[in-house]
């Protein structure tokens, strides 16, 4: 049964469905040759039958292998990619691009997504309201994001990301209505998502802000535990990992030896 649940989770790992603890640990167990990788009993056997399980152990790692490539290679097509309909975009008035943002399906990919958000980062403390623009072009872009190909829980930390970058963008620009409504949906998107610890603790900060802002301390400071919380958390959880890493390095060490052997 384990293994079939496996089996699911490298699927799902391949079409980029999954969390970041659940990649982790399916390249784990991939490395480690969980993936009807020989027994110990095998490995000791002589024979046709444990030749036969190493070859597919090996052709298993070597198809994983080429499936990270092609993503690493769709990921730098898509970088690529933005930067040049960024330049066909950029010309025109905010209206014209988000008509073509939602409509053009020839640019609802991650690549130019992120690049929107990053300008979007970028323009914040200098012009507002060029990052209102920018965040809402990235929203529009992940909200068409093919659920397929790059995940639904992967898809709504992207647009919870783009939400709190607008609520943010809307803040600094003075509309404080604008921006809570933004940071109430990108609650909901993160309710949806990974769990990423990181995309909360991004929320949360620009939340306390905005809560600073309308005057409504008593939620600020509520908010403001919360982030420490979760602070303290992420804290927890970097220090597991470490240990974590640790014994899967062992483990790793310890089932190559008896490969090799």
């Amino acid at each position: 049964m384990e293994d079939h649940h496996f089996e699911g989770g490298r699927e799902r790992f391949l079409k980029t469905e999954l969390s970041r603890d659940e990649n982790r640990e399916v390249v784990r167990r991939l490395l480690a040759g969980s993936l009807r990788r020989p027994s110990q009993d095998q490995t000791e056997r002589s024979g046709l039958d444990g030749r036969q399980e190493a070859v597919r152990y090996d052709e298993a790692f070597r198809r994983t292998e080429r499936h990270l490539d092609e993503a690493h290679e769709r990921i730098q097509r898509e970088r690529q990619l933005a930067v040049v309909q960024w330049g066909t975009l950029e010309g025109h008035p905010q209206t014209r691009r988000l008509i073509v943002a939602r409509n053009d399906e020839r640019l609802h990919h991650w690549g130019l997504f992120d690049l929107l958000l990053e300008k979007s980062r970028e323009h914040v403390e200098t012009s507002a309201a060029a990052s209102v623009g920018l965040a809402e072009l990235a929203l529009a872009v992940a909200e068409r994001l093919d659920l397929e190909v790059y995940g639904e829980e992967r898809v709504a930390d992207f647009k919870t990301a783009a939400l709190a970058s607008l609520g943010d963008a809307r803040r600094r620009a003075g509309d404080l209505a604008g921006a809570r409504l933004a940071f109430s949906q990108a609650r909901i998107n993160l309710e949806m998502g990974t769990g990423d610890l990181l995309e909360e603790a991004g929320l949360l900060g620009g939340l306390v802000k905005l809560l600073c802002d309308l005057g409504e301390y008593g939620k600020a400071a509520q908010s403001l535990e919360r982030a420490s919380a979760l602070s303290r958390r992420m804290g927890q959880v970097k220090a597991t990992r470490q240990e974590k890493k640790k014994t899967d390095d062992e483990e790793r060490r310890e089932d190559w030896k008896g490969m090799a052997g």
